[in-house]
């Protein structure tokens, strides 16, 4: 009996979930506010992300995105096609999308500090270069 009420409870729970990504950050610079709108529109509805975080500058744009425990399977197949349609949103950007939650990190913490362009331009320089590098 209380093994079926357990049960119950978890479906109802689990069928109560939205599917909503948790949370999404991003540079806080009113500067790219239709860049971030264009990331959210894409990320929003998107069943296997947890959180995104996003950093632009007028050139470049660095997405980190993690995804969801059940969906790390196939989380290289989504990054492509989360790529291809982040190159699409963003055309006049050098985007690059990361699952690697290193980089997810460092986004992040790049999203909070206060930064110019050039600076934060060459941090991104370097987040790329460390997300080619295979262990």
């Amino acid at each position: 009996m209380k093994k079926g009420l357990l049960l119950l409870v978890l479906l109802l729970l689990v069928g109560c979930n939205n599917g909503k990504t948790a949370y999404f950050t991003a540079t806080k610079d009113d500067n790219y506010k239709t860049e971030r709108q264009d990331v959210e529109k894409i990320v929003k509805d998107d069943q296997h992300i947890k959180r995104v975080t996003a950093v632009f500058t007028k050139d470049a744009a660095l997405i980190g995105i993690e995804v969801k425990p059940f969906s790390k399977w196939n989380k290289q197949k989504y990054e492509k096609e989360w790529q291809k349609e982040m190159e699409k949103a963003l055309p006049n950007h050098e985007v690059l999308v990361s699952t690697d939650l290193k980089i997810i990190w460092e986004t992040e913490k790049l999203s909070k500090k206060k930064m110019n362009d050039e600076k934060l331009k060459k941090e991104i320089t370097k987040l790329k270069d460390l997300s080619k590098e295979e262990t």
